[in-house]
């Protein structure tokens, strides 16, 4: 549960890049004083994944931030989204030409990295009505493109 408690943590910590707001600073107060108890009721409930969607969200979001105000914005790179999401925190390091990776996965004996995947998956359209991309990034009746 460290990555849990980086959350936690950036959620309150001003001095943090990836700190995202003041009204971020409570979103996951915990309600006793069993701290570690309920963090883990909290992420391994089978009856209820709120909080384990609640933590990835904030994951994504606070690496999206740290990456911003290091002037490097991700906010439309599903694929390095994706890869630091996989490869964790702790490695996040803003830079002006990230690279795809993550974790490998053989699917029908061909090697995918989890952000590849991401990417692929994105630009498929299948979810373009939830999370449609920008017509102006991929032209798909424009050869040059």
């Amino acid at each position: 549960m460290p990555t849990a408690r980086m959350i936690e943590r950036n959620l309150k910590d001003r001095e943090s890049v990836f700190y995202l707001g003041e009204k971020y600073e409570h979103l996951l107060d915990f309600e006793s004083n069993a701290i570690e108890d309920e963090r883990y009721k909290r992420l391994t409930s089978y009856k209820n994944h709120f909080y384990s969607y609640m933590y990835a969200a904030l994951n994504i979001k606070q690496v999206k931030m740290q990456w911003e105000r290091a002037g490097y914005p991700i906010g439309d790179r599903p694929e390095i989204l994706a890869t630091l999401f996989n490869i964790g925190f702790e490695v996040s390091i803003p830079k002006a030409n990230p690279v795809v990776g993550g974790s490998s996965l053989l699917i029908h004996r061909q090697p995918y990295t989890f952000g590849a995947i991401a990417y692929e998956y994105y630009y498929s359209g299948e979810l373009f009505d939830l999370f449609p991309f920008k017509s102006s990034k991929f032209d798909w009746n424009n050869e040059d493109a």
